[in-house]
């Protein structure tokens, strides 16, 4: 079905579920980059959450929801849209191009924005005629309106990428100042060498699997073993931290691995993930351990730790996560910034693609595991329970 500017339809009259793709060709200016983006807004239209800021540079919502592909069909990029895993808070996808250079909307030839599912279903063309002088554009929105709808929007807007960023309500990082030439420095030790630590929330690292079925990835939750004081004198029980996961393997598994429950995991069958054991003593001076015997499998992982008992909260017990693979790289992710009401911290998340997985510095607190769910995505039923 081919829309006119400000046309709308219910998805579901379109022939189109909740899994569905949206491309976009796009005939920019000569001489100008083009840049297409998505955003995940909440009920306010805001972009309340970063995360689902979907562009060149971060292309994949925590939750999968929202995936920024390279072009098929005709098309310059391909977006993957699975409405049901978007968090609640999300009601509205706008699609966005933007210009990087001298050109301006009002110089772009045929383009056309599509949603298709098991065939094309909408279609909205659009060209240079219908903006003028800005440099950003918003061209189509999915949105949420007691069920999900559809509307060709086509409307210009002034200013580039970080503009639009700010109209949703985001925020740009200022530029650094330029900083003075950097005096040589001696070549760092060679045992430092593939020891890396994740300080800042979104950053990444990604390892290679070049060698598949030969790679093992170790996860270590580690932490301060600090005795309580007992009402009767000497010592107490230790702080009881359990390491987990969230998964999502590239075959459909999902699921969740974690010593409440006794699910400790399979290394012979899917998710080909295992953990060895729950510390609830103390005693271990290697903490937890969680093993992934076929990373190549794996879609998306969320690492959690959780505070089981023996402390109030992270502020306590120096938590940190290490991830190892076995070329020798060493990746540590600190819960260094912890919220003293919560037990439940988010570390960091695992995605696969193609040939490598990445390990992306979370932390985020929860009060629970339901609550971390909401925010990923994942849609698990949870019950009470207890070790």
């Amino acid at each position: 079905m081919q829309f006119q500017r400000g046309q709308k339809s219910q998805l579901e009259k379109l022939g189109v579920g909740s899994r569905f793709e949206v491309g976009v060709r796009l005939a920019g200016p000569s001489g100008s980059d083009v840049d297409l983006s998505c955003f995940g807004l909440d009920s306010a239209g805001k972009l309340s959450d970063e995360a689902y800021f979907v562009f060149y540079n971060q292309t994949r919502s925590p939750c999968g929801g929202v995936e920024l592909k390279g072009g098929s069909g005709g098309f310059d990029k391909v977006f993957a849209i699975d409405l049901d895993r978007l968090p609640a808070k999300i009601d509205k996808l706008v699609f966005a191009a933007t210009i990087d250079g001298s050109g301006t909307m009002s110089g772009i030839g045929g383009s056309e924005l599509a949603i298709e599912s098991g065939g094309r279903k909408m279609s909205f063309p659009f060209d240079g005629s219908l903006f003028g002088g800005e440099k950003a554009v918003m061209i189509a929105e999915v949105y949420r309106k007691g069920v999900w709808r559809c509307a060709a929007v086509g409307q210009g807007f002034n200013g580039g990428l970080g503009a639009l960023l700010e109209h949703f309500g985001g925020e740009v990082a200022e530029p650094a100042a330029p900083a003075p030439p950097p005096e040589p420095a001696p070549e760092p030790p060679k045992l430092n060498l593939g020891k890396i630590t994740l300080e800042k929330r979104g950053q990444s690292q990604k390892l290679s699997l070049k060698k598949k079925g030969d790679n093992v990835i170790h996860i270590n939750l580690n932490w301060d073993q600090q005795k309580k004081r007992s009402w009767f004198g000497g010592g107490g029980g230790s702080a009881d931290l359990d390491l987990g996961c969230f998964y999502e393997m590239v075959n459909g598994d999902r699921g969740v691995i974690q010593p409440l429950g006794g699910n400790f995991g399979n290394r012979y069958g899917s998710p080909w993930i295992e953990l060895d054991k729950d510390d609830r003593s103390g005693a271990a001076t290697d903490g937890e351990n969680m093993r992934f015997y076929k990373p190549e499998m794996v879609k998306r992982v969320v690492i959690f730790a959780m505070i089981y008992e023996g402390s109030q909260n992270f502020t306590q017990v120096n938590g940190r996560v290490t991830v190892k693979d076995t070329n020798g790289t060493e990746i540590t992710v600190h819960c260094d910034a912890p919220d003293p009401r919560l037990t439940f911290c988010a570390v960091c998340t695992i995605t696969g693609s193609g040939g490598d997985i990445s390990i992306t510095k979370e932390e985020r607190y929860f009060r629970h595991h339901l609550d971390c769910d909401n925010h990923f995505g994942f849609g698990f039923r949870w019950t009470a329970g207890r070790k």
